[in-house]
């Protein structure tokens, strides 16, 4: 486990919610890191939306890593099952996380062509947005969520994409559509529990 009070929902559909919040960690931890080393910024027409946007994604990540996994642990769980007896059994509970999860990481790597420039940061408020609020799912379990200005946030791309040229413009553009890709294939995807019950077959007389 690499979080210290995982929320862990049993309803299939806030499971959904979780997944889609491991996807955002996991993306948050990387991007984070690369601004760190220096790597990667994309920067927005003035300072001070630079700082806000940084600033609500440093403290959502610090929410996050404290309530939801990152997909190393997914990865761990499906490499090591078959080696004990009760670590097959974890997997087994947290096969729908990872059905929902790996639906959102092979979309996007359908959607995103591996080296392509992308946005992760309006990705992730994208999602959050769309998921949150105009689908109204429900963050019961996650109170943190519902302290964020997702509509501050997009705003503050909004006015910048006017300054853009057209290529970093239409990169914005896709940022939205990948987000609502994404938010469309989690609703979508469906796990079909099974209880294991084989129907007994009648005897012909």
């Amino acid at each position: 486990m690499n979080c210290t009070n995982r929320v862990k929902p049993k309803l299939l559909r806030d499971i959904k919610t979780e997944a889609l919040l491991v996807f955002i960690r996991t993306t948050l931890e990387e991007y984070f890191n690369q601004i760190d080393k220096g790597v990667y910024y994309f920067e927005l027409s003035n300072k001070e939306d630079n700082d806000f946007i940084e600033f609500t994604l440093r403290t959502l990540l610090y929410e996050l890593q404290d309530t939801v996994i990152n997909s190393s642990y997914l990865r761990s769980l499906i490499e090591n099952a078959n080696k004990n007896s009760t670590l097959k059994i974890l997997a087994k509970k947290e096969e729908p996380l990872m059905v929902y999860y790996d639906t959102l990481v092979k979309t996007i790597e359908t959607l995103l062509a591996n080296g392509s420039f992308w946005i992760p940061e309006l990705v992730v408020i994208c999602l959050l947005s769309e998921w949150i609020i105009e689908e109204e799912k429900s963050s019961y379990f996650y109170p943190y969520l519902k302290s964020i200005d997702y509509l501050a946030l997009i705003n503050r791309f909004d006015d910048a994409k006017k300054d853009l040229d057209l290529e970093k413009r239409a990169v914005v553009m896709n940022m939205y559509k990948i987000s609502s890709k994404l938010i469309e294939k989690l609703k979508k995807v469906e796990y079909k529990i099974n209880t294991g019950r084989k129907k007994s077959k009648k005897r012909k007389s």
